[in-house]
């Protein structure tokens, strides 16, 4: 039997512990960050806090969620005390109750103490046009997190970061004056990106890396995308967490790369989901990932968008 030497070498393989929610048709969730993660080379395990048959935006879904007991069980007693697995990365999504919410902040809070290296992703799934998905407690807990943590990355939308900070925000002014209140009160916070800013100055993606605060217009697509804020955090953690022996892009360049990456992807959902009778706008309840296969490995390029967007200073 001949070996092939060069197969048997080691590849440098990120790995991730993914903590969202779970459908079994459609992409959120877990379901839209763990395949793009997959197939850019993230090892992803995934700890599932809901099981639901669908998105609850097709209007019916069934399904159910893991208590707060059974997470920490399988995270603190199966994952990191059993097996003891280093991870590089946690990417935490939707945790639907307070007490699940707290408990798995105070596991991950402790893993992330233990190991200096590891990297954790944090998205504040509160809510979104002005209403929490989820109980006002959830709010309270999410602060205790964020003051008490060192998290690699934030990012909540819009009204989820008005929420955190207390700070509307209606224009670039108010936008830095949230930012600057968000690292007053969560100085352990490493990075910020604010998504889905609709402002008087258009629809912007904000972010804050070392004091330095940017902001890039986003081009709108006329239709609505569930799955979209899951994806994009699950893309931001692939860029700024390279394999082994890559430098880091700045917060800046991963937001440009991400921006450009999800344009694509939507707008490619969005060709092969229409029909002929379809009117815009359009709600879409599901990526067509699989079919964006070929995007998440860079082989097309949105040369457009590119030549178009750039990150405007707001220090």
């Amino acid at each position: 039997m001949v070996f092939n030497r060069d197969a048997m070498t080691r590849i440098s393989t990120r790995k991730v512990l993914s903590i969202q929610s779970h459908v079994v048709h459609g992409y959120v969730g877990n379901k839209a960050a763990t395949f793009p993660l997959q197939y850019q080379g993230w090892d992803v395990d995934a700890l599932n806090t809901v099981q639901f048959s669908n998105h609850p935006g097709y209007g019916h879904f069934t399904g159910f969620r893991y208590d707060a007991g059974h997470l920490c069980e399988i995270l603190e007693q199966g994952l990191a005390k059993s097996l003891e697995i280093q991870y590089d990365a946690v990417l935490m999504g939707y945790l639907p109750g307070v007490e699940s919410l707290r408990k798995i902040g105070e596991a991950v809070g402790e893993m992330s103490a233990r190991d200096p290296d590891l990297k954790w992703v944090l998205d504040p799934v509160l809510g979104d046009n002005g209403k929490l998905y989820v109980s006002g407690e959830n709010v309270d807990a999410y602060k205790q997190i964020l003051r008490h943590n060192k998290i690699h990355l934030v990012t909540p939308n819009q009204f989820e970061m008005e929420t955190l900070t207390g700070v509307k925000i209606q224009d670039l002014e108010s936008l830095k004056s949230s930012i600057e209140q968000f690292q007053k009160l969560y100085p352990r916070v490493n990075k910020i990106v604010v998504t889905s800013l609709e402002l008087k100055n258009g629809y912007i993606c904000a972010c804050c890396d070392g004091g330095k605060i940017q902001y890039a217009s986003v081009p709108r697509i006329n239709a609505h995308f569930s799955g979209t804020g899951d994806l994009f955090s699950a893309l931001l953690l692939n860029a700024l967490v390279p394999p082994a022996g890559q430098t880091p892009p700045t917060l800046a360049q991963a937001l440009l790369l991400v921006i450009s990456l999800v344009d694509l992807i939507l707008r490619r959902t969005l060709e092969l989901s229409l029909s002929k009778d379809d009117v815009l706008p359009v709600t879409i309840n599901d990526l067509k990932l699989i079919q964006c296969r070929d995007l998440l490995v860079g082989k097309h390029q949105n040369k457009e968008l590119d030549a178009q967007i750039r990150l405007v200073d707001l220090n």
